[in-house]
């Protein structure tokens, strides 16, 4: 098992399995499938030019194929440079229950602690969602809100999110 961080060159495989992602598991992600299956690939290759403090990593296999996957963005505000967001965690479905989303954070972690001047990252997760919600406690993530209705799927299903962070001092 192999964890880095992704490349242009993982561009294809990275979009597949977004796409696998947000296909599987609607509930879980702010983009649907529906809204974004055709957008072009240069527009996937433009995530992965966007320097240290934003990162997509990937968990591959062997051999060589693209299992897992979680983003970094941080804020850009001058104000809110402390601050990053983890987004598009995901584990196929084959491979879940390994501790490979749990690897995959940890190693989130260990790199966004470099970031000079960051001090808190957060997230969101679905607050039906309990085995991601045990994956960010372990790591060290605690829930600090709720939004009701975060996302409306339908005409009458909506999402209820939880607002989770990770701190460490300077």
């Amino acid at each position: 098992m192999d964890f880095r961080k992704l490349q242009v060159e993982d561009a294809e495989a990275y979009w597949k399995l977004r796409l696998q992602a947000l296909y599987e598991y609607p509930r879980s992600f702010g983009a649907s499938y529906e809204e974004v299956k055709d957008t072009p690939i240069e527009r996937i290759i433009e995530r992965f030019s966007a320097g240290d403090s934003n990162f997509i990593l990937g968990a591959f296999s062997e051999p060589e194929e693209l299992i897992g996957m979680v983003g970094f963005r941080r804020e850009t505000f001058l104000k809110m440079r402390h601050k990053g967001t983890v987004w598009g965690m995901y584990v196929d479905r084959v491979f879940q229950g390994r501790g490979i989303g749990k690897r995959l954070m940890q190693e989130l972690l260990h790199r966004a602690r470099k970031i000079p001047e960051l001090e808190q990252i957060q997230l969101y997760v679905v607050d039906t969602n309990e085995h991601a919600k045990r994956l960010y406690r372990s790591v060290g993530f605690t829930t600090y809100g709720l939004e009701i209705h975060a996302m409306k799927l339908d005409d009458s299903t909506y999402v209820n999110e939880e607002f989770m962070i990770y701190r460490w001092e300077r």
